[in-house]
């Protein structure tokens, strides 16, 4: 019984082996890709303590970025934490222009 089962795992072994990724690149995304680095206005979050540097440098990034919509949907939630009291009516707005 064992040498069955040892030959029915070899045998699906070497049928998958045609299958196996063997590199390390990430496959292509058929999706379009953005130039968005949502980690970055992450960082000026944690980062600038000044809440009105903070306020001016969030509002620069979303002006030069290029993001999906789920991207700014992860932004727009996670706002509250990383722009603390720098977020404001005039931050979600340009989220919600953007994320059009």
């Amino acid at each position: 019984m064992r040498r069955i089962v040892l030959f029915l795992a070899l045998v699906t072994v070497s049928a998958a082996q045609d299958k196996l990724i063997l590199s390390a690149a990430p496959p292509p995304s058929k999706a379009k890709q953005t130039s968005c680095a949502v980690q970055d206005l992450y960082i000026i979050g944690l980062t600038m303590h000044n809440p009105a540097e903070r306020h001016k440098a969030m509002l620069e990034w979303l002006d030069k970025s290029k993001c999906s919509a789920d991207d700014y949907v992860l932004i727009w939630n996670a706002l509250p934490e990383w722009a603390g009291t720098s977020d404001s009516p005039m931050l979600r707005a340009k989220i919600m222009e953007k994320a059009r």
